[in-house]
């Protein structure tokens, strides 16, 4: 997506603010968040106010700020919204293996986020449990939702590291899938889902080289299925 040519800077502080708030697992207080993000305590204290107002964060008894009933709501729309978590609910658990690793996860700048997640022997209730950011990078679903990006895009994001990744995700653009091995020798496949992508699905399994392009048929079955409404 391109810039727009008069980006408003303080909606695009204001957001980040209130995603830092929300991936965190406790209340933040506002001169030690204001030092990380190095803003003065007096405007990240606009910020926050203003986001507690909205309802989108809350102001604790002690002056500490958490997410808001708003997150939730808006969460809950967007899920609704979009219907791709209750078609993985519906899909995933009945087509994949007990053993297999499934994800189905999107990105926010250099993050994943899991709206699926399987691990081998979970039920499959437990798998929108695991929403915590991953490093994009070392994702098999975070590195096929990068390569969608324009390499620009990938230089502003990882500045200095992003010589190192460019040539990756340019393999990823050619072959049309992201592979990483897991530290268990699992073999994970990841393709993006849309177009353009809203999300990526990732399967992991134990395979050998000739067992792959069934592997990555099978994934490719599965990510039709999720976006067929």
């Amino acid at each position: 997506m391109s810039q727009p040519v008069q980006p408003n800077q303080s909606l695009l502080e204001g957001i980040e603010i209130l995603l830092e708030v929300a991936r965190r697992d406790e209340a933040v207080r506002v001169r030690p968040l204001a030092r990380e993000l190095g803003l003065t305590p007096t405007r990240l204290q606009r910020y926050l106010g203003t986001l507690a107002h909205a309802g989108l964060l809350k102001q604790n008894e002690d002056s500490s700020y958490g997410v808001g009933p708003g997150i939730h709501a808006l969460s809950a729309i967007s899920l609704g919204a979009s219907g791709l978590a209750r078609r993985a609910m519906s899909i995933l658990p009945a087509q994949c293996r007990k053993d297999d690793l499934v994800a189905l996860g999107v990105t926010w700048r250099r993050e994943v986020s899991y709206l699926y997640f399987h691990s081998p022997g979970e039920e499959s209730h437990l798998a929108l449990e695991k929403t915590a950011g991953y490093p994009a990078e070392q994702s098999a679903i975070g590195l096929a939702l990068l390569a969608q990006q324009e390499d620009e895009q990938i230089e502003r994001l990882y500045a200095e590291d992003a010589a190192a990744l460019l040539p990756r995700l340019q393999e990823i653009r050619d072959q049309g899938y992201a592979r990483t091995l897991q530290p268990d020798g699992r073999i994970t496949l990841a393709l993006c889902v849309g177009s353009p992508a809203i999300a990526a699905l990732a399967l992991a399994r134990q395979m050998t080289e000739v067992e792959l392009p069934a592997h990555l048929s099978q994934l490719q079955n599965l990510t039709r299925m999720l976006e067929t409404p």
